[in-house]
């Protein structure tokens, strides 16, 4: 269920919210603790108003709320606010044991919520917590953590899969997934917020992102999960595109992003086994990183020496690398590249890839990187010509046919060193309009653009995937209409 929360200040903006929340909204959560004065009338009139069902929360102060009166008023005011008979009630773990009690005997109609919130940690000791929790009658509990990374955020959900009655929260950036696959985990209650801006915890997403975004009220404990790892991952629009096509496709599954570092990497994926994990998309700076981790790698990307897809299949991971055939696809839907010079600007997994399958093409290639040494050990690794990036003048002075940024700096290269009438590609997606593009385009050469080979080697993703479920062709035209209208917001 997803459930929105309503901030007031005042009835009138409640019955507001209310409006704007009940498209989208099983329940709601009416945030009393932040309401300017407590209408016992006024409320049992909204209550009567919206018969949607709603839980009733005054928050203290030591758990995060707004209430700012004593404690024994506060237990008063819940008094009173359970007359008018809520379908929930909040209430935290630290209230006396015999108050919850005193409710549960008084008004066995309201269902109870046990809530704990932590906004700075996940603490060692959250399963005694829980357990400690459950020595009072209640009907959920909730427990609300914030972790630090992707592997405190792992742990707390493969921890909650197992957990009955519980709502588990994680806060903040990093605890977004676990807001996401609420009802794969087996979450109950949902919180939402009516947009981004009407957030009542941090990393809270809104309702209608839950819904329209990730297809929240159609995801179940076996759906499958998709994502892309790296760091950075904020400007993938991977998210957004490829949720649309498992929507469209009607596949029991989500895509996530996760940001993961370099050194939470074999972690991670022993996690991502507990979990139900299918496949992942890999981009920077873990695509060669990974290889040690994983059960099995495909001979070509062996060769390249570096990954962008997973495949999870009977607690084994498999790795595979579309980024050459996406890269190249893309750039020979413009030009054929057998026997074109071609300049790659970079050397990380990205670059061998695309090396590695121009080569295969025919295309006579030389690799560019601000450390030398690292662009020649790529280049023997392969096959081809290596310089300094600082080089790029004499690479502009011999010619070249095709020019690659492979590297997240927007302007690698001087201007002057744009030859046209080439053809010029930054791999990255977003901005779709890159400095290095813009002057490019300005001297006269031909542009690729990195959602070219993005939508190319999704289809490929896709393809390692679904396999037979999926039609190339289809989803290569669909995958690029939803690239060019994500594009176009930004």
């Amino acid at each position: 269920m997803i459930c929105i929360a309503i901030k007031g200040p005042t009835l009138i903006d409640a019955r507001k919210q209310l409006e704007e929340a009940l498209p989208f909204a099983d329940l709601v959560e009416l945030r009393l603790d932040g309401f300017t004065n407590l209408d016992i009338d006024g409320l049992r009139n909204l209550r009567l108003a919206f018969p949607i069902p709603m839980i009733f929360t005054l928050r203290s102060h030591q758990q995060g709320g707004s209430y700012s009166q004593s404690e024994e008023r506060r237990l008063a005011d819940i008094r009173l606010l359970a007359e008018l008979k809520p379908e929930y009630f909040d209430l935290e773990n630290d209230v006396p044991p015999v108050f919850i009690n005193e409710m549960s005997t008084f008004h066995p109609e309201i269902k109870m919520i046990l809530s704990y919130h932590n906004f700075n940690e996940i603490p060692h000791d959250h399963d005694d917590i829980f357990h400690k929790m459950q020595k009072s009658p209640a009907h959920y509990y909730k427990i609300a953590v914030t972790p630090s990374n992707c592997i405190e955020t792992l742990k707390f959900i493969a921890w909650a899969k197992k957990s009955n009655h519980l709502i588990g929260i994680c806060m903040g950036a990093h605890g977004q997934i676990c807001r996401i696959l609420g009802p794969i985990i087996g979450c109950p209650i949902t919180y939402a917020a009516i947009d981004e801006n009407q957030q009542t915890a941090p990393g809270q997403l809104s309702a209608k992102t839950l819904i329209e975004k990730y297809h929240h009220s159609t995801l179940r404990p076996n759906s499958a999960v998709y994502g892309l790892i790296g760091d950075p991952v904020d400007k993938s629009i991977s998210d957004d595109t490829h949720n649309i096509l498992i929507s469209e496709w009607k596949f029991d599954a989500v895509y996530v992003k996760i940001l993961v570092k370099a050194n939470e990497v074999e972690e991670f994926l022993q996690l991502a086994k507990q979990l139900p994990f299918a496949g992942l998309s890999v981009t920077m700076p873990l695509k060669e990183l990974i290889l040690p981790y994983l059960d099995k790698i495909d001979p070509h990307a062996l060769k390249i020496g570096a990954v962008n897809t997973l495949v999870f299949k009977n607690s084994k991971i498999f790795g595979y690398n579309t980024d050459g055939l996406g890269a190249l696809n893309a750039i020979e839907n413009a030009t054929p590249v057998n026997g074109k010079q071609m300049v790659i600007i970079g050397a990380g997994g990205a670059t061998k890839a695309i090396a590695y399958e121009a080569l295969q093409r025919g295309a006579k290639v030389t690799i560019l990187n601000r450390h030398a040494d690292k662009a020649a050990k790529v280049a023997a690794q392969l096959g081809c010509k290596s310089k300094a990036l600082d080089e790029m003048a004499e690479c502009a002075k011999v010619g070249y046919d095709i020019l690659i940024n492979c590297t997240p700096v927007e302007m690698p290269i001087s201007a002057n060193d744009i030859l046209p009438p080439a053809f010029v590609m930054d791999i990255k997606t977003k901005p779709k309009d890159s400095e290095l593009l813009k002057q490019a385009k300005e001297k006269g050469c031909h542009i690729i653009y990195g959602h070219q080979m993005f939508v190319e080697q999704a289809v490929g993703q896709f393809h390692l995937w679904f396999k037979d479920q999926i039609d190339v062709n289809k989803c290569r035209a669909f995958l690029n209409t939803q690239a060019e209208k994500c594009l176009s917001k930004h």
